[in-house]
């Protein structure tokens, strides 16, 4: 009976291995798919905070005329308005709203959903990194399911088309965000399978 009991969690634990192998290895591939699409029309560009180039990157985008309008939600309570403002050029300011009432990801897609409600807003431009850009954007259609999703991630400069990222912490950071993604949808299936 031991042998059998035994016998049967290696096999679950290979399976179960398995699986994870394959989930991750399609994780990578859907962050490393997303295209910079920035000729496609949005009204507004938003930001999330918390990766590097992020905020350069859609003040840049605004810059160029992609949308009228730029949120950048997360921004830490301790940072002055004029902290970051004072990076934007004067002429976009007025465009640029800083978003302070999120901390985690889901608390961004509230943030944008209310945003958007009252600008009414109906397709944005999504800039993050490419390894957060998967849970983001499944976090903002959660909360604002009829809103159109443009992504633009940000790699970093020195990232190429080669495999060598896998020695850098990138491939750490996409492990770690593979573990969030699969939390926020097992999450969502368990509410959706026990809601009354």
């Amino acid at each position: 009976m031991r042998k059998v009991i035994s016998h049967l969690f290696l096999y679950t634990s290979l399976v179960t291995l398995a699986v994870w192998a394959i989930g991750f290895c399609g994780f990578v591939l859907y962050a490393l798919s997303f295209k910079f699409t920035p000729d496609t029309p949005t009204q507004a560009i938003v930001a999330l905070t918390g990766g590097s180039d992020r905020i350069e990157t859609a003040i840049q985008l605004l810059e160029d005329g992609k949308a009228d309008n730029l949120l950048i939600s997360g921004v830490n309570k301790k940072v002055l308005p004029n902290e970051i403002l004072h990076r934007i050029p004067e002429h976009i300011v007025p465009k640029v709203t800083l978003g302070y009432l999120a901390e985690t990801t889901a608390e961004n897609a509230e943030e944008i959903a209310i945003w958007i409600k009252n600008k009414h807003i109906d397709s944005i431009l999504l800039v993050t990194s490419f390894y957060h850009m998967p849970r983001s954007i499944f976090e903002i259609l959660k909360q604002s399911p009829n809103l159109s999703i443009i992504p633009h991630p940000v790699f970093p400069k020195s990232f190429g088309n080669s495999v060598d990222w896998i020695k850098t912490r990138y491939a750490w950071l996409l492990f770690i965000e593979y573990h969030k993604f699969l939390t926020v949808h097992l999450k969502q299936m368990t509410f959706e399978r026990f809601k009354i």
